[in-house]
């Protein structure tokens, strides 16, 4: 029975030391990198929430019958959407409404508000973000607005 070649010894080169070093190396970009990834959840989460917020608020204040009606509907349902999780944002939110109030006229509802960062800890992160969102929502053209 013929075997192949045989392989030499163990090289002796010293390995001692080398998973600490490759420890810290990789671990605290593995931290960075799921820093970033909450990062961006938490934006892409507020921004969802406010996209939401106001689509359905400009909706409900194509309801109303006036100005100050549409308004408070608007900012009602805005903070609503937020909910009680975004307290940063809700605390800094401002609700504005264009519109004219003739029948077939376009009511926008703008929301902007400024959510902190802080907490991440993340280097070169901003310490808030503003979110802005704009929805725009037909007056019924066959009903009388005030």
């Amino acid at each position: 029975m013929t075997r192949g070649p045989v392989s030499p010894g163990p090289v002796s080169r010293d390995d001692r030391g080398a998973l600490a070093v490759e420890f810290v190396i990789v671990v605290p970009a593995l931290l960075m990198l799921l820093s970033l990834v909450f990062a961006y959840g938490r934006v892409a989460q507020v921004n969802g929430t406010m996209e939401a917020g106001v689509r359905d608020g400009a909706r409900s204040a194509s309801q109303a019958r006036d100005r100050a009606g549409a308004l408070a509907a608007a900012e009602r349902i805005v903070r609503e959407a937020l909910g009680p999780g975004a307290t940063s944002c809700a605390a800094s939110l401002r609700v504005t409404l264009d519109a004219t109030f003739t029948p077939g006229s376009t009511l926008t509802v703008r929301a902007e508000c400024t959510y902190s960062m802080d907490d991440l800890g993340l280097p070169g992160m901003p310490g808030s973000i503003t979110s802005r969102s704009v929805f725009s929502s037909p007056l019924d053209p066959n009903r009388g607005v005030r």
